[in-house]
């Protein structure tokens, strides 16, 4: 028997040589007859099966590659001119839900589509069906705009919305997207400090200076750094969530080493923030610990977070100290209510309001963007800036779509505000999503100077942050019958 057992096993090995050396064969021989493109093709095919095979198996991995691509890919547009970083990401996006339907169709998949049946989906739903029956709108004047901003607008939230639905349901897989965000924010701040003090490299160097970046990054009192998002706003307000969300959630981390990392954490996205000379981005800790202030119930944290936001405040607006650094005095003016740029705000809103009366569903998706030029959109205000997440959904979507898209944000953080409150049992969930929802207000207030609502990767991170709020009481009751189960 020792003997038929070692040729069965023996075979399985030299079957493997087998075909091994047979796909070598037909590498070489593709390499050689159609070029080593072809060649290199076919012999990575093989791996790429396996990895498909591997996501659709492990859904959770699917999600974080593509949360993971999400927040690298406006980076690598500067590196890759071949594909469109859009096109790669609704690629992956598409192959990711694909990956979920085949999982939750098996027997034995922990996946069920009626997981996302909820009121965040509903909403994201009805934002998702404004955003498409905008293609009938008679101001649209190209159906390729329409599918070019639709994406931003209206497609990613609700896909996001149903994808994290469906996979983030246990406090496990909630602790790693939280270690995963962390990294990435690290590895985003640690960009822009190579940024700083190594410098820009060939491919930034190009943005800057031959595709008109430097216009508003390098400026007289300094250069504004970008990391790997697409611009300094970007990055500063979107590392801005990440140092609010983490902060906060370190307040109720029941792990010390925990605590401690996300405490270095938020101190280095705080910096990163700073550095990128973002003014508009400075509501997002403002707004997020002034917030917390109000609906945290432990008065410990309530009375020195309030000393840090009255402090912070009274340092940037009645002194002086520090004015030698160019990143505090670009702080500084965010408090000027004479600031030249928020004058020019103002009257570019008060231009649009002569003219958008008259296009009440607004002049189309896409129509207000500088690029939008190419699609001949309204002559006149596609010519005003927008300078702001409201105003660019206002002039595209007009006064109906704007009033809809605030109160879908408004009824997301008060729902979100009073399942934490009155649904929520555990400390340390609870902690969280409080530490979530004020980061989202923080960003809410953001977006009124910034078009920051809709960029990548801060859109994709701030949808997941919505969902973990609405399908928390899932994960509270788990937690609550593993704690059962060990008493």
């Amino acid at each position: 028997m020792g003997f038929i057992n070692y040729i069965i096993d023996n075979t399985n090995k030299v079957i493997l040589y087998i075909i091994t050396l047979a796909l070598s064969l037909m590498v070489v021989y593709i390499s050689t007859r159609m070029g080593y493109k072809m060649g290199l093709v076919f012999a990575v095919l093989p791996f790429l099966v396996l990895a498909v095979i591997h996501l659709v198996r492990n859904p959770l991995h699917s999600f974080f590659l593509l949360f993971v691509f999400n927040y690298f890919v406006m980076g690598l547009s500067r590196y890759i001119k071949i594909i469109s970083p859009g096109i790669a990401l609704d690629i992956l996006m598409i192959g990711t839900i694909a990956f979920f339907v085949i999982n939750a169709l098996g027997k034995e998949s922990e996946l069920r589509f009626k997981d996302a049946l909820n009121s965040i989906t509903l909403l994201s739903f009805i934002w998702f069906l404004y955003c498409m029956f905008q293609i009938f709108n008679p101001n649209m004047s190209s159906v390729v705009a329409w599918m070019t901003g639709v994406r931003n607008l209206g497609v990613y939230f609700l896909v996001v919305v149903v994808l994290t639905s469906m996979i983030l349901r246990k406090f496990k897989r909630l602790e790693k997207f939280l270690m995963v965000w962390s990294i990435l924010s690290i590895l985003a701040v640690l960009k822009a400090l190579y940024q700083k003090f190594v410098g820009f490299d060939t491919a930034e160097l190009r943005w800057l200076y031959l595709e008109g970046g430097s216009v508003t990054h390098v400026l007289y009192y300094g250069i504004r750094y970008f990391s790997f998002f697409t611009d300094a706003a970007n990055f500063g307000t979107g590392i801005g969530f990440s140092s609010v969300v983490f902060s906060l959630s370190a307040l109720f981390m029941k792990n010390r080493k925990l605590k401690g990392y996300y405490i270095l954490v938020s101190a280095l996205c705080f910096y990163g923030m700073i550095i990128s000379g973002t003014r508009g981005s400075l509501a997002v800790p403002f707004v997020g610990y002034t917030l917390f202030v109000f609906i945290s119930k432990k008065p410990k944290y309530m009375l020195l977070t309030f000393m840090l936001i009255a402090s912070s405040f009274i340092f940037l607006k009645y002194t002086h100290y520090g004015n030698g650094n160019t990143y505090i005095r670009r702080m500084r003016s965010a408090f000027n209510k004479d600031d030249a740029s928020l004058r020019v705000r103002i009257d570019n809103q008060k231009r649009l309001r002569t003219y958008m009366w008259q296009y009440p569903f607004g002049i189309g998706i896409a129509m207000s963007r500088p690029n939008a030029t190419t699609y001949e959109p309204n002559p006149v205000i596609s010519k005003i800036p927008s300078d702001s997440w409201y105003v660019r959904v206002w002039m595209e979507l007009g006064i109906v779509g704007l009033l809809l898209h605030i109160f879908i944000l408004l009824f997301i953080l008060a729902k979100g505000s009073y399942i934490a409150f009155f649904k929520l049992k555990d400390e340390q969930l609870k902690g969280i999503v409080v530490a979530m929802l004020c980061g989202l207000a923080g960003v809410y207030i953001a977006a009124y100077s910034l078009e920051i609502i809709g960029q990548l990767p801060t859109s994709i991170i701030m949808f997941i942050c919505m969902t973990i709020a609405f399908i928390s009481p899932v994960i509270d009751k788990e937690l609550r019958e593993s704690k059962t189960d060990t008493t």
